[in-house]
């Protein structure tokens, strides 16, 4: 197997320029490609992707929307400065959760998809030796 690393991931929007608005202006992603789609009229290709980050999102309309099955998880270095500019935003949020391996909270898109913010913790001090 040859494979490298994932380069998008399609997340199913009713409305791309309601989600293309979310993941910019709210969370702070760029726009990568923002075309027309080369096989289907009327209906644009979207890829944005966070700062540094080679995998990106594509905001796809053609795909299930009915399917909330998509999650994704966003990591980060400071949750807690990140939680309160979100909520500065306007974005409502749940509490932050603490968890062994760190800290997370859910956000939630336009059309339902999930994202999970989390910051990790190094926990590699408190698994078991490997014998």
């Amino acid at each position: 197997m040859n494979i490298q690393h994932i380069d998008l991931l399609g997340i199913p929007v009713t409305d791309q320029q309601a989600s293309l608005n979310f993941y910019t202006n709210l969370l702070g992603f760029t726009e990568r490609l923002n075309m027309e789609h080369m096989e289907m009229e009327g209906v644009r290709w979207i890829e944005l992707v966070p700062p540094g980050a080679a995998t990106a999102i594509v905001l796809s309309t053609w795909e299930d929307s009915n399917s909330r099955d998509t999650i994704f998880i966003l990591v980060t270095t400071d949750i807690e400065a990140d939680y309160a500019e979100l909520q500065t935003k306007g974005l409502n949020l749940p509490p932050l959760e603490r968890h062994p391996w760190g800290i997370s909270v859910m956000i939630t898109d336009p059309d339902g998809n999930q994202l999970l913010l989390q910051q990790n913790i190094d926990i590699s001090n408190t698994m078991p030796d490997k014998a």
